[in-house]
């Protein structure tokens, strides 16, 4: 009986407390479009004070799961997409020998990345479903 008692106590607190690991990170998604198509690939980060978090965006769209989530706050959002074929540091801008580079000319401009100005309120329940329009 004291056992059933307790199924029924854990029940109940999972059910009004919610079960998890209750260190307060959401889901996060959205679109990303540039020049007013779905980016084909990229990066996207949220950064704030003592929180990092980030995905691969693939055809348009970016998903980071609540496990790898953020908690609510606001947060300096920064998108990347090299070209793949321009290295950074090429001075004339010239792909090299094989069209591929690792360090690749970034497509998007550096207002959405390196100076951004891009900002995210993250709210504490889901959705948080953020789209970012590129020009």
């Amino acid at each position: 009986m004291r056992l059933a008692y307790s199924c029924v106590a854990l029940l109940v607190g999972c059910c009004f407390f919610g079960c998890g690991a209750g260190d307060g990170r959401v889901a996060v998604n959205g679109a990303v479009t540039l020049k007013g198509e779905p980016l084909d690939e990229g990066v996207i980060e949220f950064v704030s004070t003592g929180m990092k978090s980030g995905t691969t965006i693939q055809n348009g769209k970016y998903d980071i799961p609540r496990d790898q989530g953020l908690v609510a706050g606001t947060y300096k959002v920064m998108i990347t997409s090299g070209d793949g074929r321009t290295p950074v540091d090429s001075p004339d801008g010239l792909p090299g020998p094989t069209g591929a580079n690792i360090v690749s000319k970034d497509r998007i401009p550096k207002e959405y990345n390196i100076n951004t100005k891009l900002e995210a309120k993250v709210e504490g329940t889901s959705p948080n479903k953020f789209d970012f329009a590129i020009p």
